[in-house]
């Protein structure tokens, strides 16, 4: 007699839990929402956040239930600045994009505006430039480890002006700029660190790392982006996957895309108005 033993759900998850290598990184997570699916989730939520912007600006609970997504882009997109097989073409993909859909929206709003692709880019450049100072020090050049500190230096110094004294309102200022930097600031083992080094990079570091960066966001942005910190729970849920279907290229169409049609329906009820 044949038995079948049915594989429970949480372990049917896009590409199984628990930790693995992945591409010369090392995923230190055991949950079960792949990469994908937060992102997934973070596009439902920035849609909801937006139809609340553009279209119902009274209706608050639609901007509560937005908080959700830039946390889980910011920390999608940290896993993504880290596995990149070409961090320029990443880091020009982010940059061009948030430069063509924040020139569209300014000319809309009428001042000049930096949306969260230009955030995530002056981020890439400190994620980057971070990578370059670990991968210098385990290799102990001290040439390149100066080099990739003046680079860090210098993004960070473009990152506060642009944010802080530029005229330009970068969407969630210095601190959303940041947010994306906690998520491997503790990562050692990924550069064949031993010992107590390799040992701070756990989940619970992790998550206590990017808890206080969502409440610096807080802090800055005022009390509707507390509920950001509700993005803690799906977070604890990632796997340390990417997920089965490459969508990279979905994410970045999907945000002008959305944008275009709330814009194009707040047009039409002005007109119909």
């Amino acid at each position: 007699m044949n038995f079948t033993v049915r594989t429970p759900w949480w372990a049917r998850c896009e590409h199984g839990c628990g930790a693995a290598q992945v591409n010369g990184g090392q995923n230190i997570y055991f949950g079960c929402l792949s990469g994908n699916r937060l992102k997934i989730i973070a596009c439902a939520s920035m849609f909801i956040d937006h139809v609340g912007l553009i279209l119902f600006p009274e209706v608050i609970i639609l901007r509560v239930l937005g908080r959700l997504a830039m946390p889980l882009f910011a920390f999608t997109f940290a896993e993504g600045c880290f596995y990149t097989h070409n961090k320029a073409a990443h880091f020009l993909l982010v940059f061009f994009t948030g430069i063509i859909t924040s020139v569209a929206m300014s000319f809309a709003w009428g001042e000049a505006q930096g949306n969260i692709l230009i955030t995530f880019s002056l981020s890439c450049l400190l994620i980057y430039a971070t990578d370059g100072i670990k991968r210098a020090a385990f290799a102990r050049s001290a040439a390149k480890i100066a080099l990739n500190a003046l680079f860090f230096a210098a993004a960070l110094a473009l990152s506060v002006w642009l944010c802080c004294f530029s005229p330009i309102s970068v969407d969630y200022g210095i601190a959303g700029v940041c947010l994306p930097v906690t998520v491997r600031l503790l990562d050692f083992r990924s550069y064949e660190a031993k010992g107590a080094l390799a040992a701070l990079y756990t989940p619970a570091a992790v998550f206590v790392l990017f808890g206080l960066g969502l409440v610096w966001l807080a802090v800055s942005l005022g009390p509707v982006q507390v509920f950001g910190l509700l993005a803690l729970v799906p977070v604890m849920l990632y796997g340390g996957q990417r997920g089965r279907c490459r969508m990279k290229y979905f994410f970045y169409v999907f945000y002008p895309a959305h944008l275009a049609l709330l814009g194009g329906i707040r047009l039409l009820l002005q007109a119909a108005a």
